[in-house]
């Protein structure tokens, strides 16, 4: 999962302009930005984090941002260990760095796993991921489904709750 919540290229810049002065949002304000055919993008610090693409955006005056069939790639230790994330809907807050994909969350990352969700939560802070519809994964080695999961990126451990089904399979004859 992505270790940011989504950052829209030059979203910040258009949100600073566009956002009343502190205290003075109305709720019932439109959103400050929306945007179709977005290219995200977001960063720690100076270095790229991730990178992905958007059908749409909307940026909300209160730091929060939502995009519709999103994409994004995560890059790994190497070129080749990218993490591809995709749901119907992210939403997070920039402020918070907490996003929540829903929608028939999707990732699959360099090895060839694939995993899938109904809905995952991802808290930016902590780089923690997790998810308590069920996932199911698809590995070259192995298939597994659980009701529940976390993914604590930092250190990469992988932690499967309640009714939990795994199936070796071997690759060699």
């Amino acid at each position: 999962m992505p270790r940011a919540v989504l950052l829209a290229s030059g979203l910040l810049l258009l949100g600073g302009a566009c956002s009343p002065p502190s205290g003075l949002a109305d709720a019932s304000a439109p959103p400050a930005v929306v945007m179709r055919g977005v290219r995200l993008r977001s960063f720690d610090g100076d270095t790229p984090s991730l990178s992905g693409h958007a059908e749409r955006a909307t940026y909300e005056r209160n730091g929060e941002l939502t995009a519709t069939q999103a994409t994004l790639q995560v890059p790994g230790k190497t070129p080749a260990d990218v993490t591809v994330v995709r749901a119907a809907l992210m939403e997070g807050n920039l402020g918070s760095r907490r996003m929540v994909a829903s929608g028939g969350v999707e990732v699959r990352t360099g090895s060839g796993m694939v995993a899938r969700t109904p809905r995952a939560t991802y808290d930016g802070v902590q780089q923690v991921a997790e998810g308590n519809e069920g996932v199911q994964v698809q590995a070259p080695d192995y298939r597994l489904r659980a009701d529940s999961f976390s993914l604590s990126a930092p250190d990469g451990r992988f932690t499967f709750e309640g009714s939990v089904q795994t199936v070796l399979e071997s690759t060699h004859d």
